[in-house]
């Protein structure tokens, strides 16, 4: 085979006991895929009992055609040899070994001269090799061919031509072993997934008939992956689609001297369905699958499905249960969290990181002010990951999103969001970013780190939050029986707040108009400056009416009561005067506190993630949010602004909320057009050894548990049950 050349991957010495035990249990079976109904003609009508014996025949019959003896060489270690079409000139020709003896064959060589010292390195039980064979059943065809190979010239030259035939030869091969596809192992199947070297259910051209129209869609340039991920998928019943494929007009077998009836045949392969039309005799006369087909023959439903799955912020779990209900046919747990790791994750990562880049670029000439806060995963201590976020004040826009594991902390939660904060800083500082400013919430320890880190950048805290505080304080020192009425100053008192940190331009002004807050609540709007605060002697509201209805509800305190001196120690508490230079520029983080909501869409606090998938998932939502947070307002036929009834469950007041557009998710195309690229351009595989990244928390401790888990046997013996 002058134009095959034969590429030679070594496998990892080391695999896991699984990967082992579905090795040996496939040791010996060759898969020859659509060319079942031909070899099984070939046995019925040769009159043979066994698999081997046609497998015997058939490569007499081809090494009496081509005149060339099989060459027998003897390999150490484990290889993996595929069969590819590729310029002939590559190639190295095929010997024979005419002092060859007939000793058993243990392996099959002789395609390409191997050395032994490219081999030696790899130690291993197992050999196997992979080559790809097109052989033709037809005695009279076969002679007419004149090719020592069998191949027809046109199908040589295509260079996205796959043979139809792909044969896996192993140590120990037993012929009666011989299946179609893995038929005779559905288990393997669900847990291995839906990649094999060529389609399961036909090969990539059949030989019966030049002019078979070919029912399967191969994906290959970039105008088919556009018109995939636009493609629309639709819900059919299988029956349906049996009664549509029986329409067709193939009334007989389309090989010559068979007039067999033809059947449709049915097979499901994760999410795509494979039907083909056969004859008794094992003809295939035309073949067809539901699905765009991608190398390897990938369904391209399933690596879709597997993107969107993840990009909308679903669970498999759902996913399958809602299937399952359905009756619904998809692509299995393993399939999916192997695309999700080696395609899907790759293209957010790179897809956000140039999203980064650009966002930095756009705000390099000037000095931003960036709003910080952390998320955890799950409240209280115990929480696994910190999501830490950098948004730029003006646009709202995330600047930055960095995940902490606990194990990188030591397994303490409690440092995760001084980690996290840490890194965003690293971060946009390498970008080039100019920051003068960052408004947190009073963290101590990120306060400790401005202050012997970063000196020259303004901190600034979050009035919201110390806003909430306040409110906390009076509703506590309300409680107390003498202090009821303080209680219904809690909203007047915060407003309080908010109006002097909008309005004060230094402490000293900050500090009197916060501190005629007492003299206020007892009915007295002007008063002496005999503190030496400087500012205004009296309140800036106009004057009040004698009895108005906010009077009513809420009673003048009286001057002196316990009333009045809790909160006269709540004003003038010293922590609180001591940050008040931190509160002067009124900054809020409300909207980075909405965009933390809704990372729960992509990342829920019920469900646990490993650190890429979080990772993925946090940035995720950071895309939604930066493309589609300034999207325009829905108005009415009149140009004006909808809105719509809110219900605040803690007060119990209603208050509107406006209304935007849609959301169109314009990340999502390019996005799935990437993971599409990533499996065109892999030559690996999905089955490959499972290599955690540099970086992975997981290299640092296996799990959370500050100890060593012991063996399950020594788990059961100490286990005992309070019920028995």
């Amino acid at each position: 085979m002058a134009s095959d050349v034969i590429y030679v991957t070594y496998d990892e010495p080391t695999i896991s006991a699984r990967q082992n035990k579905w090795r040996k249990r496939n040791e010996g079976k060759i898969n020859i895929f659509g060319q079942i109904h031909r070899w099984n003609a070939i046995k019925e009508e040769a009159g043979l009992t066994k698999h081997v014996d046609v497998a015997k025949l058939l490569l007499d019959r081809y090494y009496e055609r081509t005149g060339k003896q099989f060459a027998s060489t003897p390999i150490c270690g484990s290889i993996s040899v595929t069969a590819r079409n590729v310029p002939a000139p590559i190639v190295s020709d095929i010997e024979s070994d005419k002092g060859g003896s007939s000793a058993t064959i243990s392996c099959m060589s002789g395609v390409e001269n191997i050395g032994s010292d490219t081999l030696s390195a790899v130690e291993s039980d197992y050999v196997r090799t992979k080559l790809t064979l097109d052989v033709s059943f037809d005695q009279e065809a076969e002679s007419d061919q004149g090719s020592s190979d069998g191949y027809d010239d046109d199908v040589i030259q295509d260079p996205d031509y796959e043979p139809s035939v792909a044969v896996t030869l192993c140590e120990g091969i037993n012929g009666d072993e011989v299946g179609y596809g893995s038929e005779e192992n559905g288990e393997e199947e669900e847990e291995r997934g839906s990649e094999s070297d060529t389609n399961e259910m036909s090969g990539a051209e059949d030989n019966t008939d030049d002019n078979l129209e070919d029912g399967l869609n191969n994906i290959s340039s970039a105008e088919d992956i556009e018109h995939l991920v636009d493609g629309q998928f639709c819900i059919t019943y299988l029956n349906q689609l049996l009664v549509l494929a029986k329409s067709i007009p193939i009334p007989v077998c389309c090989v010559e001297d068979c007039i067999g009836p033809v059947k449709v045949e049915s097979k499901f392969r994760g999410s795509a369905l494979y039907l083909q039309w056969v004859c008794p005799k094992g003809h295939l006369s035309h073949k067809w699958c539901s699905q765009p087909l991608l190398n390897k023959g990938v369904s391209s439903g399933d690596l879709l499905c597997a993107a969107a799955l993840l990009m909308s912020g679903n669970n498999f779990d759902k996913v399958s249960l809602f299937a399952k209900m359905l009756n619904l046919k998809i692509l299995s747990q393993n399939v999916y969290s192997r695309m999700q790791r080696i395609y899907v994750i790759p293209a957010i990562d790179e897809f956000w990181i140039d999203h980064q880049r650009e966002l930095i670029e756009k705000y390099q000439e000037i000095d931003v002010v960036l709003l910080g806060d952390g998320r955890m995963d799950s409240p209280g201590h115990s929480a696994q990951y910190c999501s830490y976020s950098f948004m730029e004040n003006e646009s709202k826009e995330v600047l930055s999103l960095t995940t902490v594991d606990k194990r990188e902390t030591d397994k303490k939660s409690c440092n995760m969001e001084k980690k996290g904060f840490q890194r965003g800083i690293c971060e946009l500082k390498d970008g080039g970013l100019k920051m003068s400013e960052i408004a947190t919430d009073a963290h101590p320890q990120i306060s400790a780190e401005m202050k012997s880190k970063h000196p020259e950048i303004k901190h600034s805290f979050d009035i919201w939050h110390c806003s909430k505080n306040l409110a906390r304080k009076i509703v506590k020192a309300g409680q107390q029986k003498e202090c009821r009425s303080l209680q219904k100053w809690t909203k007047h008192i915060t407003n309080h707040f908010w109006y002097c940190c909008n309005t004060a331009s230094s402490e000293l002004e900050f500090r009197g108009m916060w501190g005629g807050l007492i003299h206020h609540v007892v009915n007295e709007h002007e008063w002496a400056l005999d503190i030496g605060i400087e500012g205004s002697n009296r309140c800036h509201h106009d004057p009040l009416a004698e009895t108005t209805e906010a009077d009513r509800d809420r009673e003048w305190l009286e001057k002196g009561s316990k009333a009045h001196q809790a909160l006269r120690n709540i004003v003038f508490d010293s922590r609180f005067l001591k940050k008040i230079p931190y509160y002067l520029n009124a900054r809020v983080t409300g909207e980075l506190e909405m965009f933390q909501s809704k990372i729960l869409q992509y990342a829920g606090k019920r469900f646990a993630y490993s650190p890429p998938v979080y990772r993925a998932r946090n940035r995720l939502a950071a895309l939604d949010h930066n493309i589609h947070f300034n999207r325009p307002y829905k108005r009415d036929n009149k140009g004006e602004i909808m809105h719509k009834r809110v219900n605040n469950k803690k007060s119990g007041r209603w208050m509107v909320s406006p209304l935007k557009v849609d959301k169109t998710y314009p990340h999502i195309r390019p996005l799935k057009i990437a993971v599409v690229n990533k499996r065109l351009v892999d030559r690996q595989g999905m089955y490959r050894k499972r290599e955690m990244e540099a970086n992975d928390p997981r290299r640092i401790s296996a799990n959370l548990a500050l100890v060593e888990p012991p063996p399950v046997s020594v788990l059961l013996e100490q286990q005992v049950s309070r019920t028995q």
